[in-house]
């Protein structure tokens, strides 16, 4: 990213350093009339995945991620610390209070809390791969989550969490980075005839029973085994541009964003969030964008937000690709945000 302007900034009050990038010209063409976008990665990403999109924009690095601070301290990684760090980057900015945060995955999370928090810094909202998550006053039990979705989809959807929060997790993804690349961007299409040859890799490695640890750890049936990847990462400078920012990055910081909810670190923050129905509401224009080869982030489960009447300017559209869907259709993710705030965002 050559031509963004790499910025820092220490937020109070733990004095944790975010990196962030700004897009050319971006303070001089700051205008109360046309909205800012503030990109938001996820795990594990870092900013560049949204260099390629032609629009002004701020693109962060979350914590734990890129150049931004990785706190040992699991707590530091709430959502409601996160998104007023970002708030203190947009005020030091000189931003106006015209944002649209544009999130995925973890970022996603990040953005709605940021939404939530921030409602009047928001004109609108992208939510990309996960649907929005409604605040709870209830204990998240992994362990019940993962009885409950597989009574729901069939299989436990959150079962990899076991594996990231495990101890050895991040020394045994940092021990062979080149099978952890392979465990997010492999392809295996199904033999189940029902299935008509539907890629089902990461099923088998995020929502299998013990699973992804085998594949990293090369155990059980894994042990000879070496996923074919999808085209896209098939590029050399992808895959080489990932191993070198987890060489000398780790996992340690990433995998805090599960623990983080297996521990219940926010769950006061979520229940004053639960105090009122209007606190939960997303009341701006909501862009949802979804992925059929996503077993995590579903695309139905926009649905739960829908029948307890939380998402009041809803767009959905669904594209024909994986979890990490910007690598993979990049085209096809800038066309349907940029037709979006065309039409929900005119520029007079």
């Amino acid at each position: 990213m050559d031509s963004f302007e790499h910025k820092t900034l220490v937020t109070k009050p733990y004095d944790l350093t975010y990196s962030y990038y700004l897009s050319p010209r971006f303070n001089a063409k700051l205008d109360s009339a046309i909205p800012t976008l503030v990109f938001v990665h996820g795990y594990p990403d870092d900013a560049y995945m949204w260099e390629k999109l032609p629009y002004p924009i701020v693109i962060l690095d979350i914590l734990g991620h890129g150049d931004s601070s990785k706190p040992k301290e699991v707590s530091r990684y709430n959502y409601l610390q996160q998104a007023n760090s970002i708030a203190q980057i947009l005020d030091s900015e000189g931003v106006p209070d015209n944002v649209i945060p544009i999130g995925h995955d973890w970022g996603s999370a990040i953005s709605q809390r940021f939404c939530l928090y921030h409602r009047k810094k928001c004109v609108g909202l992208v939510l990309l791969s996960l649907a929005y998550q409604i605040p709870s006053s209830e204990p998240f039990d992994l362990d019940e989550q993962n009885k409950a979705t597989a009574g729901r989809f069939g299989y436990p959807q959150w079962e990899y969490w076991n594996f990231f929060t495990a101890p050895d997790a991040p020394r045994l993804m940092e021990e062979d980075l080149s099978r952890m690349y392979e465990v997010n961007h492999g392809l295996y299409p199904s033999n189940i005839p029902e299935e008509g040859g539907r890629d089902i890799w990461m099923r088998e490695m995020f929502c299998t029973l013990g699973a992804m640890r085998e594949y990293v750890a090369k155990q059980g049936k894994y042990k000879d085994f070496t996923v074919e990847l999808k085209p896209y990462a098939r590029d050399p400078q992808l895959k080489q541009r990932f191993i070198a920012r987890m060489k000398r990055d780790g996992f340690s910081g990433p995998v805090n964003y599960y623990h983080t909810l297996k521990n219940n670190t926010m769950l006061e923050d979520e229940r004053a969030l639960c105090k009122r129905v209007e606190d939960k509401k997303i009341d701006v224009p909501l862009l949802y964008i979804g992925q059929t080869g996503d077993w995590v982030c579903r695309t139905d489960l926009m649905s739960d937000a829908k029948e307890q009447g939380l998402v009041t300017d809803l767009e959905e559209k669904v594209v024909e690709a994986g979890h990490w869907f910007l690598y993979e259709v990049p085209g096809e993710f800038s066309e349907i945000v940029i037709d979006w705030l065309k039409r929900r965002f005119p520029v007079k």
